[in-house]
């Protein structure tokens, strides 16, 4: 053996004696977070693989007999006007919805951490919207929004700015309207707190020494709150992008998808296409779609925000 080999031979033992020794000091350690690796790959991991399994078969719902059809659903699902349409659709529903839970919740946070009276009645009050099940709350939306018996449009009436009740969730053109205003309802308060404590986790002393300089509070929060929220604002709106994403329960509650399946998000049409029409293989296909997307997101998202220098 050469002089070479004998180095190769050497350093490869070491590095299996140092992984060796590695995984005796922290043996403890791997059988305390066994139990719950396990219990990931059993409820996360093993359906996400069936999923991707199912989308390559035909598989009906009234029978067991499944069918390869290979990659034949993804080009039936990308040569389809309605996957287009459901993107736009899906796509303008999140970003209107995340965009005001943010706002407003920064809004409501900012004004929380204030010394107002009442500000922990209001803490508390804020977080009852989020703590109602988003069923009931699509519910109270849908009577809301009524046009025959709903507040929205009896308030309009009497201050003349409308002359009729309007059918807001049965206009095919502002129905999603409706629907957003609803999940903006529910996902404020957590958006709110999120920011307040991040709020009052920034020192101070920031804000006194720029108010020694002159500064007013616009370029206060511009130059000190938004930078020192950032970390937050990005997680925050990440978890919530992904949860409007997969949002079902409000737009099935308030409209079902209709009308015309104006309000339809990717979500919808795969419990619709799946579930109410049979046809799991092309529902699985479009999951598993739907999962890319936001996997993708997510890390366009991530690398964005450590692209700033910042760690998680």
């Amino acid at each position: 053996m050469s002089l070479a080999e004998e180095r190769t031979q050497t350093g490869d033992d070491s590095r299996l004696a140092q992984s060796a020794a590695h995984v005796k000091r922290n043996r403890r350690a791997y059988l305390l977070i066994a139990p719950a690796a396990v219990f990931l790959v059993a409820v996360v991991g093993y359906p996400i693989l069936e999923t991707f399994r199912l989308s390559l078969y035909r598989s009906p719902a009234d029978s067991t007999i499944e069918t390869f059809v290979g990659l034949q659903h993804y080009v039936d699902i990308f040569n389809s006007d309605i996957f287009y349409r459901l993107l736009w659709q899906t796509g303008r529903w999140v970003a209107v919805g995340v965009a005001g839970k943010t706002l407003l919740g920064l809004l409501i946070a900012v004004h929380l951490k204030g010394d107002i009276r009442g500000r922990k009645f209001f803490r508390t009050a804020f977080l009852i919207p989020w703590g109602i099940p988003y069923a009931i709350s699509a519910v109270v939306f849908r009577w809301i929004e009524h046009p025959q018996f709903g507040y929205l449009n009896a308030i309009l009436l009497k201050l003349g700015v409308i002359e009729q009740g309007i059918g807001i969730l049965g206009n095919p053109d502002i129905a999603w309207l409706g629907v957003v205003v609803a999940d903006i309802w529910i996902g404020t308060p957590f958006m709110a707190i999120i920011f307040l404590a991040g709020l009052q986790s920034i020192p101070q002393d920031l804000y006194e020494a720029a108010a020694i300089d002159g500064a007013e509070r616009w370029h206060q929060f511009r130059y000190i709150t938004l930078p020192q929220l950032k970390s937050v604002i990005l997680m925050a709106t990440l978890l919530s992008t992904i949860w409007t994403f997969v949002s079902f329960d409000v737009i099935w509650t308030m409209t079902g998808g209709g009308p015309i399946s104006t309000t339809a998000t990717l979500v919808i049409h795969i419990y619709q296409v799946g579930l109410q029409n049979g046809n799991l293989g092309l529902g699985a296909a479009y999951s598993v779609i739907g999962f890319l997307l936001l996997l993708l997101f997510a890390v366009v998202y991530l690398r964005v925000y450590t692209r700033g220098g910042e760690e998680l």
